[in-house]
């Protein structure tokens, strides 16, 4: 008896991703199958019903929630503040049109945490699938999503979880800044970072830190600043604080045009010359990076593209349930402008 427990505890670990990496099919079409949905070919329902059964998965009691005949996208946004996410928008919403197709922008912040909250949407409203543009929820509650509905996730997504998704490769974009900075004579390269929870910016300080010791150069924990939120008077502030130091940066990496924006008016506030005493490179090649003196280099990620990919993606899982999920990284590249200059030094 107490063997046979031990057996039912270890079948409930088995994750419906587990057995759609392990049929080489989506987790939509896993879902569809344990749902009955009609939408999925007898072939593809035998071979992953023989895989549920040689992993012993027992299927939660959930039914799927949403409607392939929705014409209802549902995005879910970290916040409606930071301006690079209008573009990812631009492009849902443009494909979403070509489609017929409508999408419902939900912010989450902090609000959405837990399975029950988006249950409540989804038992709501007739939703097709979710794009998700939010930090990647916590493994559980990505799994009760994906298990509801076709997910792909934009820019941000998980790294321990098989899931859709379109994105950049922030390591190396990073590396690319610092790179260019190190190239520009510049040795004392600071960090105006978001908050860790982000992949984006995990990545994107990796990528720092590999640039620097690749180089040979010191890495300072007191040249490096964490920000809640996409926020230019939180940047003014961290970067003036760094910049007050008695052995100061003498360059800035900043993970948004608008961290950037605070760094080059915090040093002006100081007395400092951009770029001659400090130079600054951004991230993302927002309008703003434009309309600053001077103008910021940046690294140009093709934002209205990877909402446009997203959509295209998940269009296609909702209309192809046995669609296989799949990994799109877009390119970016390096923008010079006046905010960088070669070091005098």
């Amino acid at each position: 008896m107490e063997e046979n427990n031990k057996n039912l505890q270890n079948r409930k670990k088995i994750t419906i991703d587990e057995v759609a990496k392990r049929a080489h099919v989506s987790i939509a079409t896993v879902s569809r199958i344990i749902n009955n949905k009609d939408q999925v070919t007898e072939k593809t329902r035998q071979h992953v019903l023989k895989v549920m059964d040689e992993m012993a998965f027992v299927p939660k009691n959930t039914k799927a929630l949403f409607n392939a005949t929705s014409n209802v996208i549902l995005l879910l946004i970290p916040d409606f503040e930071n301006p690079f996410n209008a573009a990812i928008i631009s492009g849902i919403q443009e494909s979403a049109r070509e489609h017929d197709m409508d999408v419902f922008v939900v912010q989450t912040k902090n609000y959405y945490t837990e399975h029950r909250h988006f249950i409540n949407i989804l038992k709501n409203n007739s939703i097709a699938g979710i794009i998700i543009l939010a930090p990647a929820p916590h493994k559980s509650l990505l799994d009760e999503l994906c298990h509801s509905c076709p997910v792909v996730m934009c820019s941000e997504y998980a790294e321990d979880y098989g899931v859709s998704y379109v994105t950049i490769n922030d390591i190396e974009s990073a590396k690319s800044a610092v790179n260019y900075l190190i190239s520009t004579g510049r040795r004392k390269i600071g960090l105006i970072n978001s908050n860790l929870k982000y992949k984006y910016a995990r990545h994107r300080e990796r990528g720092y830190k590999q640039a620097l010791e690749t180089a040979g150069l010191e890495i300072r924990e007191d040249f490096i600043a964490h920000i809640s939120a996409i926020d230019y008077s939180s940047a003014l502030s961290s970067a003036t604080h760094i910049l007050g130091l008695p052995d100061r940066p003498d360059a800035f990496f900043a993970v948004s045009d608008v961290f950037a924006t605070g760094v080059i008016v915090a040093a002006k506030k100081l007395g400092l010359r951009v770029p001659e005493d400090v130079s600054v490179v951004g991230f993302d090649n927002i309008e703003l990076s434009n309309m600053t003196e001077p103008p910021i280099t940046t690294i140009e990620q093709p934002a209205h593209q990877l909402g446009y990919q997203a959509a295209e993606m998940l269009i296609e899982k909702i209309r192809k349930p046995d669609m296989a999920d799949k990994q799109i990284i877009l390119d970016t590249h390096l923008v010079v402008r006046g905010s960088t200059t070669l070091s005098s030094m």
